[in-house]
């Protein structure tokens, strides 16, 4: 072994943590860092999908200790691997970085089962960079016997075997460049949270579109449009943005390639899908299948196996891109004869649609046509891009095109001008299979524009029919037929009875033979069903529904599916649910339009987010849609708010409940909480037990007693607990005298203020103020305390439940109340609410959060009871707390370029904690890009002495570099003291 091999250069940059940037995306972090996370998550896309970006923010969002490692092809060696990983691993446990370097992976293994007594997430970043070496059969062994405390979070461009195997097995989570993908709203989002700028919807989903959601398409867009006007978007849009992407592509990616498989991804991008024997007929060669398997594991292709073959696909930004470079290398000549080959190829084994795309690359329209005079009705099945390819020759006389382009528009929600494209498509359409065809699903769409009168029975017109009059339909016998049964449960769901809905949703879409339509709708329907009813599986249900809506290819069901998902996080989404009825709007959607707003509208009645009129502007657009039991729903919801502002009309009352009575028992128990009668909340509560919607019925109802109108909002605080600098309580303003109680039983109250609104329990109590006593005078004493102390704060009419000191279990509390304060738990509320801005992506909402928290601090907290068991845990968590959010504060200062605000709050935080190594390496940067060199140095200098109070070597400090012992952890306790 080499004296490299034996003492490998270790680099503490592997190790550090990239700071989280761009938008966290809840629907990705929640299964990955909430309570039923699996032990291993693996995020497999190819390059610029946004793997790294997502794995800071789970890094962030994780609330046990953090170790990163970036692997690179430098780490191939087992040694080299292994010190690395031990440095990343003393970020979990410090004690590890003093500990004899770790000499084979049965070596750490065993070191981490000792030293791991609580949860730790360890993150492996760029892992297919050791793919083949030693190190990848290390990253192996730790997968297979992963540490019973360790979670595991892999970056990589292919997934490993171990980890396919987990997944297959449930203890793993597989993330792929599909999930990492932006959606539509998240684009907006974005845009607006991150990069600052709006964008019209009409932008948005062109970006979306032409980018495919992918991260790195997104970011030069960004880039190449940043401090420029709106006009430059429209341009860049209008070309494609290809030049953007084509840069980021050759240099990160095809120029990594090896020549002779970076030629095949060029000829070879002309198909659609790759299967071995399809490119081999396409370039008369035999090694396809190796070249394939060779791209596949390099991240460049995604591999599905079907029965005969794998069959391999390629993102479409990069298949765009390498269309781009056959044309500029080849020539165009050659590559629509490539082009003309593989359409001839898609022609022979049926696939109508790479065949028609194909000719049209080619510029042959005669094969076009040929291709939809074959499989003009199977294209017209799918309505989707390849419309867009056709010449407008085609695309205006061909009548298969014409009957897409219906369907086309039905499936986008614009349906008045689905009307009169279909009677086109009917005039063209020449045999007489296809005109009834067209005329039936003409009859469709009128049958939902303009519902028939007198009794129904299409199934279609029954579901319509649901929005208009519920209960008439469900008087009606329960019908056998799938269709039916879906029509049945619309109007379940709309009469607000959730539990029926979503049996009956459930129900219809495990039917064997269900259309993928009616089969999307049932699953949208049971989401709506299980949200509403705040059910634990909802959230999976409105991932299947998703991705059914998703796989249908119908934009409308998909933005629905969408804005139900952001409608249960009303209070972080309200903008990006905001952005998807814009676009619903521009497109002509405007059921989509509606019930999107009516999604928002339910979940934001618990607090107050929509006003009355906003409630009834909502009403009058459905009403105008021809939808009387969704407006009644808004005209509900209304009359909740105006009683919120302590307006009630008992005419106006008595109207909306006999309207909410006739739609179902949930829009009723809404109008009886309206009325503000206890007979009617009585009632209500058990309408909303019967239908399943208790707990958004107690929101509510919860909502309405929280109204400004029923407090006193200029009244003082009934209690303030002060501990931050010293000890005071304020009861009603003024300050409550403490001095005719014994010193002990102060120390008790600072102990029960310190930790409340918790309570603390009674043998801790004892062992801290009566240690060594006799148990049953021990016992007295603290019962005589606790009565001392509801002499002091209680009011004369107060009752045990009522006291400021109540007994909880089996010990004491002080208890706070709404109107109450306390200052380190304002510390703690707007650090966190800090926090949950950041990880939302709202920088400046938690620079705000985090400075103010951080101003709250000004000394320890109760320094006058010195190393007393009892306060040093908490006092050292909240200093803790303060100086990690005072680090946040200062990378956000620093990277906004405000070094004075930097250099602030970097000292504050050291005036709590100087033995904080993070602290001064800001501090010292801060001051550089100040330009204070003097003082640079002198922080420089003053960082030494703390280095030498820990006996601690002092290496040579030149220019603006600091040790890289990392003193992580609490203030050391001789420190202390």
């Amino acid at each position: 072994m080499s004296g490299a091999e034996r003492h490998p250069t270790v680099l503490r940059s592997r190790t550090r943590r990239p700071a989280p940037r761009g938008l966290p995306r809840d629907r990705l972090l929640d299964p990955v860092v909430g309570p039923s996370a699996k032990p291993l998550v693996s995020v497999v896309a190819a390059a610029g999908c946004g793997k790294t970006t997502f794995l800071s923010h789970v890094a962030a969002r994780a609330t046990a200790p953090v170790g990163w490692l970036t692997l690179d092809g430098a780490l191939g060696s087992t040694t080299a691997v292994l010190a690395h990983l031990q440095l990343a691993c003393a970020d979990l446990v410090p004690s590890l970085a003093e500990r004899a370097p770790w000499e084979s992976t049965e070596d750490a293994l065993a070191t981490l089962e000792q030293v791991l007594d609580g949860p730790a997430l360890l993150v492996l970043d760029e892992l297919q960079s050791i793919d083949g070496t030693p190190a990848a059969r290390v990253v192996e062994g730790l997968l297979q016997h992963q540490p019973v405390h360790l979670r595991v979070a892999l970056g990589s461009r292919t997934v490993t075997s171990t980890a396919l195997t987990r997944h297959l097995a449930g203890t793993a989570t597989v993330l792929g460049a599909e999930d990492l993908r932006f959606r539509t709203w998240e684009v907006e989002e974005l845009f607006r949270t991150c990069h600052g700028t709006r964008l019209r919807a009409d932008e948005v989903a062109d970006l979306a579109h032409r980018t495919g959601g992918w991260a790195a398409g997104l970011e030069l867009f960004h880039l190449a449009t940043h401090g420029r006007p709106p006009s430059s978007r429209a341009r860049l849009l209008g070309a494609g943005g290809g030049q953007l992407s084509s840069d980021y592509l050759a240099r990160h990616v095809l120029d990594q390639v090896p020549a002779p498989l970076r030629d095949f991804l060029v000829r070879t991008a002309v198909l659609a899908t790759l299967t071995a024997a399809r490119c081999d007929d396409l370039l008369g060669s035999t090694d396809a299948a190796a070249l394939l398997e060779q791209a596949h594991r390099l991240g460049l292709l995604n591999a599905v196996a079907d029965a005969e073959s794998t069959v391999y696909c390629c993102h479409e930004v990069m298949r765009a891109h390498l269309l781009d470079v056959l044309v500029g290398r080849d020539g165009g000549a050659r590559a629509r004869e490539l082009h003309q080959r593989g359409a001839q190829l898609a022609l022979r084994e049926g696939d109508f649609d790479a065949a028609l795309r194909s000719s049209c690359r080619a510029h042959d329209w005669d094969a076009a046509q040929r291709v939809l005079a074959i499989g003009g009705g199977e294209l017209a099945e799918r309505p989707g891009s390849w419309i867009d390819e056709l010449p407008a020759s085609i695309r205006d006389t061909d009548p298969w095109v014409a009957l897409a382009l219906a369907r086309r528009l039905v499936v986008d929600g614009a349906l008045e001008e689905a009307l009169e494209a279909y009677r086109l498509a009917g005039a063209r359409v020449e045999t007489a299979t296809g005109r009834a065809l067209a005329a039936h699903e003409l009859r469709m769409v009128q049958s939902w524009l303009n519902p028939p009168l007198g009794v129904v029975s299409d199934w279609v017109a029954l579901t319509r029919d649901a929005f208009v009059a519920p209960r008439r339909q469900l008087a009606e016998p329960r019908p056998a037929d799938a269709p039916r049964r879906l029509a049945r449960a619309v109007a379940q769901l709309t009469a607000g009875d959730l539990a029926v809905a979503a049996r009956e949703f459930s129900a219809v879409s495990e039917q064997p033979t269900l259309p993928s339509a009616l089969e999307a709708v049932a699953l949208l329907g049971e989401a709506v069903s299980l949200s509403l009813s705040f059910r634990p599986e909802a959230a999976e249900s409105r991932e299947r529904a998703a991705v059914a809506a998703k796989m249908l290819g119908a934009p409308a069901l998909e933005r629905i599916a969408d804005g139900l998902d952001l409608a249960c996080r009303p209070e972080t989404a309200r903008e990006a649910l905001s952005h998807l009825r814009d676009r619903c709007a521009a497109i002509g959607d405007r059921w989509g339009a509606a019930l999107l707003g009516l999604f928002g509208a339910v979940a934001g009645l618990p607090t107050g987010m929509l006003t009355a009129d906003e409630h009834r502007a909502l009403a009058s657009e459905l009403t105008a849609l021809g939808a009387p039991a969704l407006a009644t729903w808004c005209s509900t919801m209304a009359a909740v708010e105006d009683a919120r502002t302590g307006i009630r009309d008992r005419g106006t009352a008595a109207a909306v409940e006999k309207a909410a009575a006739g739609v179902g028992p949930l829009p009723h128990a809404l109008a009886l909480l309206a009325a503000g009668t206890a007979q009617g909340r009585v009632r209500a509560a058990r309408l909303a037990r019967s239908s399943g919607a208790t707990t958004w019925t107690a929101l509510v109802l919860r909502g309405l007693r929280a109204t400004p109108g029923t407090a006193t909002a200029e009244a003082p605080p009934a209690l303030e607990v002060r501990c931050i600098g010293g000890f005071s309580v304020l009861r009603d303003g003024m300050p409550v005298t403490l001095d005719a109680l014994r010193p002990q039983h102060q120390a008790l109250l600072r102990a029960l203020a310190l930790h409340a609104p918790l309570p603390v329990h009674r043998e801790r109590l004892l062992e801290w103020f009566w240690e060594g006593r006799d148990p049953e005078r021990a016992q007295h004493s603290l019962q005589v305390a606790i009565s001392a102390l509801r002499g002091l704060l209680d009011r004369p009419t107060a009752t045990p439940a009522t006291s400021v000191v109540r007994r909880t279990g089996g010990g004491y509390a002080l208890h706070l109340g709404a109107a109450d304060r306390h200052d380190v738990r304002r510390v703690e509320r707007l650090l966190a609410a800090g926090r949950s801005a950041l990880e939302r992506g709202d920088v400046d909402g938690g620079r705000r959060s985090l400075a103010a928290g951080v101003r709250e601090l000004t000394a320890d907290v109760l320094p006058d009871d010195g190393p007393a068991e009892w306060v040093t845990g908490e006092r050292d968590e909240v200093r803790g707390s303060v100086v990690r959010a005072c680090q946040s504060l200062a990378d956000l200062c620093s990277a906004a370029g405000d070094a004075p605000a930097a250099i602030q709050v970097t000292r504050h935080a050291l005036a709590l904690d100087r033995y904080q190594d993070g602290l001064w390496v800001r501090l010292v940067d801060a001051l550089t890009a100040d330009g204070q060199p003097a003082a640079a140095a002198a922080a420089r200098r003053e960082y030494a002495q703390v280095l030498a109070e820990l006996d601690v070597p002092v290496p040579v400090l030149t220019h603006v570099q600091l040790p890289v012992r990392v003193l992580a952890g609490p203030l050391p306790a001789r420190a202390r003291v």
